[in-house]
């Protein structure tokens, strides 16, 4: 009989029913039940399975309260993956797949966002619809903007950007920085097939403001006739002392994954994917949602819960290469890259949500994120927005009074 062993497999004389499997949630490997003495209803009430080798590590196994309402799990078909969100801390988990596993058998709600052309997405559109939701247009055809031809390798950015210029790389599963990446050695990763990689890893924060790369690179018209930086920072200022959060390209690796979180400060994005395809989870940023927020990124069992799993509902939006997003303030979103891409994207604050902008800043301080992680001069920039909009307004009044004086 060609059985598929288990490391718990016994002499092949003793081998009776070999049909069910259990995984152990803390190494991920795979056990038949009956070398480890379990029946089939044994199965269907673990909760969790460790292995002897896991036990003295990460505890006994734990099994369901039939006293509750919990309804049964069956836990020994090898063919229903086993998700395994305790281990996803830096270096405890093998399985590089674990978030596309994660999303696989999660539910989200239909796509409820505008698609626009090009040409309509104005600053006069922003300010009728107050840019509260998620806009897609799907031909960027009207848009003002200039972006790199679908042709172009990493290669070929990693020599205009400069081969030896540092990037902050993430590794996926774990969610954490690995360091010491030059744009050369990221190239040479990124170039090769899947299967070779030895780790999924993501660049989402190489900020090109200045390179090579960036002299082809126009932005939207819409983005650069709101943005603060354009509009509100000092001119003589820029070239020196400015935000440098206007232009990223982000590189991300088939199965890649970023978690749930708030662009920095409440900036908006906008995001034009010109190779390759991403899935964007989206949680709309309401009161209570930004509170359930700030517990959870707070929280020390943050790497075990799923936000998406805390709210009502969290959208699923598709983006193919030629699809760009504007992404309003505030809008809680993950982020998954189902094939290798390449994007090219933007941070702006503006003036038609400051409220939600400044809400955001606050919950990153009472969360303590580091200030490598917020927006550049964020303060400085908002004092400058406000003196821009008090000389407006002192602009009106003067020319109000001078109406009135007409009368008199």
């Amino acid at each position: 009989m060609d059985v598929e062993q288990c490391p718990k497999c016994p002499p092949p004389s003793s081998i009776t029913s070999l049909d069910i499997w259990v995984q152990c949630d803390s190494c991920n490997v795979w056990y038949h039940a009956a070398c480890l003495g379990l029946s089939r209803n044994d199965c269907d009430e673990i909760e969790r399975y460790h292995c002897p080798k896991c036990v003295p590590e990460h505890g006994p196994s734990t099994f369901l309260d039939f006293l509750s309402d919990k309804p049964k799990q069956r836990k020994s078909k090898r063919e229903r993956t086993r998700l395994n969100y305790a281990d996803l801390n830096e270096g405890k988990t093998a399985d590089q797949a674990i978030w596309t596993k994660i999303l696989n058998v999660k539910a989200f709600a239909k796509d409820p966002f505008p698609r626009y052309k090009g040409e309509q997405v104005t600053q006069a559109l922003l300010r009728e619809t107050g840019f509260r939701e998620p806009i897609v247009i799907e031909h960027p055809d009207g848009l003002g903007m200039t972006m790199p031809s679908p042709s172009i390798t990493v290669q070929d950015i990693a020599n205009a950007v400069g081969r030896d210029h540092p990037v902050e790389v993430i590794d996926v599963a774990t969610q954490s920085e690995v360091p010491g990446w030059t744009m050369d050695r990221w190239a040479n990763y990124y170039c090769m097939a899947p299967e070779d990689r030895d780790r999924i890893r993501n660049v989402i924060s190489l900020e090109i403001s200045g390179t090579k790369f960036a002299e082809s690179i126009v932005r939207p018209t819409v983005v650069r006739d709101v943005d603060w930086i354009d509009q509100i920072w000092p001119k003589g200022l820029k070239p020196i002392e400015y935000p440098k959060v206007q232009l990223y390209c982000l590189m991300g690796t088939e199965g890649s994954y970023t978690d749930f979180h708030i662009d920095f400060g409440g900036s908006s994005v906008f995001y034009h994917v010109f190779k390759g395809s991403k899935v964007f989870y989206f949680i709309e940023p309401t009161s209570k949602n930004l509170r359930k927020y700030q517990k959870w990124s707070s929280s020390p069992d943050q790497n075990t819960i799923f936000f998406g799993d805390e709210v009502k509902k969290c959208y699923a939006v598709h983006l193919k290469a030629g699809n760009t997003m504007m992404i309003p303030t505030g809008w809680i979103h993950a982020v998954h890259t189902p094939e290798d891409a390449l994007v090219i994207g933007g941070n702006f604050l503006h003036s038609m949500n400051i409220g939600t902008q400044i809400r955001v800043h606050d919950i990153e301080v009472a969360t303590n994120v580091p200030q490598k992680f917020r927006f550049p001069y964020y303060k400085r920039i908002n004092w400058y927005a406000a003196a821009y909009y008090r000389d407006i307004l002192l602009h009106r009044q003067g020319k109000r009074y001078c109406y009135l004086a007409t009368f008199f």
